[in-house]
């Protein structure tokens, strides 16, 4: 049981209580105002601080959206899994304002990149030390290969700023994929821990779903050597893996179905991401043999990666204020809807319809923002506001 004395509740702001709530938050906002520019930055061909306008664009939907959920996710997470008091107050309010530094730093020093890179790249390392110490104090092993893949995800972020600076060659387009992969590998781990046990609650199931040791570690495997025949080598093994992870994780969606989860927003989104995720596993393969519009499976992965993240923010945002659940606000299912569609007109009707590129990327782009305004809509004055249990966090 983790004890914090009177004072320390009534005087720190709910905003600082507990990691998701600045960053859950950020991330929201970020997916906005990110998308927002690259509807301007794309066309216009502008250049970010020595970053062209597609490397920008990958930067902020891996290191400062999808870093800042996992970062708010994970402070979150360790702080039940140990029992240890995670940062809270001003440390947190420091790690969340070297975040948002990095967001602003490109528009300002456009001749001190190196001070960029130093400040954002931080932001990763010293979350990653904020995480690692309750796992550690508490003797939480299970959890250390999470330690081990923000430690990961940290040097990519290096990586692509070394190459951004010219030390590294290749090291922008290194850093990127690293990053993205390593993303999606802890999403895979989590949804692996939660998805079935969500199903199972959310829908009240008296046995447990499906799962098997063979493919937990064939997932695990076959990902660790997908990341490197892909990132580094470029082969046909990537193909041949990626085929095989696609039916992989096509047994773990067979397993773990029930008709009943489509009837439960927080249910199905996870577990549509879940099938987003592997679909670009499925693209990935498939585009050997056909002929593709470059980057749909990685658009496949990407959406995936937005979708279980934005399911997930909602889901825990609610628990972690002391709401139910099990009874999430009515306009949750439009922003999944939202989101979902704007997977659809970027993916699926851009490989049907590449003559209409450019005005279905447009489409995309609006869907994609009006579903996470609606998070931020929705979600913002839980974040700002106490637990309505009335308990610390």
């Amino acid at each position: 049981m983790i004890n914090l004395n009177q004072h320390q509740k009534y005087t720190t702001k709910p905003i600082l209580r507990l990691g998701f709530r600045p960053f859950f938050f950020a991330s929201g906002v970020i997916a906005v105002i990110s998308m927002l520019m690259w509807m301007i930055f794309y066309p216009a061909l502008i250049l970010v601080n020595n970053a062209n306008p597609i490397d920008w664009h990958a930067h902020e939907m891996i290191f400062a959206y999808g870093s800042a959920v996992t970062i708010g996710f994970l402070l979150t997470a360790s702080k039940n899994w140990t029992g240890v008091q995670t940062l809270y107050k001003n440390p947190l309010l420091a790690l969340a304002l070297l975040w948002l530094g990095g967001r602003f730093l490109p528009f300002v020093a456009h001749d001190f990149l190196i001070y960029q890179a130093v400040i954002d790249t931080s932001f990763l390392i010293l979350s990653t030390l904020a995480i690692a110490w309750p796992i550690i104090k508490a003797k939480n092993w299970n959890n250390v290969s999470i330690v081990a893949k923000l430690v990961l995800l940290s040097a990519a972020h290096i990586l692509f700023y070394l190459g951004l600076l010219g030390i590294v060659s290749q090291g922008v387009y290194l850093g990127i994929y690293l990053g993205f992969y390593l993303i999606i590998s802890l999403l895979f781990m989590m949804s692996r821990r939660l998805l079935p046990f969500f199903i199972e609650r959310g829908l009240g199931l008296s046995t447990e779903l499906k799962n098997s040791k063979f493919l937990d570690l064939a997932s695990l495997f076959l990902f660790l050597a997908f990341i490197v025949f892909e990132v580094f080598f470029q082969t046909i093994a990537s193909t041949i893996l990626a085929g095989l992870l696609f039916i992989v994780h096509s047994i773990r969606l067979v397993n773990w179905h029930h008709h009943g989860l489509w009837k439960k927003p927080l249910l199905w989104s996870i577990y549509l991401a879940y099938g987003l995720l592997t679909l670009g596993f499925g693209l990935h393969a498939a585009s050997y043999f056909v002929s593709m519009m470059p980057n749909i499976s990685t658009h496949s992965f990407a959406f995936g990666l937005a979708l279980m993240t934005l399911s997930m923010m909602a889901r825990v945002s609610l628990g972690h204020t002391g709401r139910n659940v099990f009874q999430p606000p009515k306009q949750i299912n439009i922003m999944f809807i939202l989101l979902t569609l704007a997977f659809t007109v970027r993916v699926l009707l851009v490989a049907i319809f590449p003559e209409y590129y450019t005005n279905l990327i447009f489409i995309s782009q609006l869907l994609w923002i009006l579903s996470f305004s609606g998070f931020v809509i929705i979600y913002t004055p839980m974040f700002f506001k106490a637990r309505v249990d009335g308990q610390f966090g």
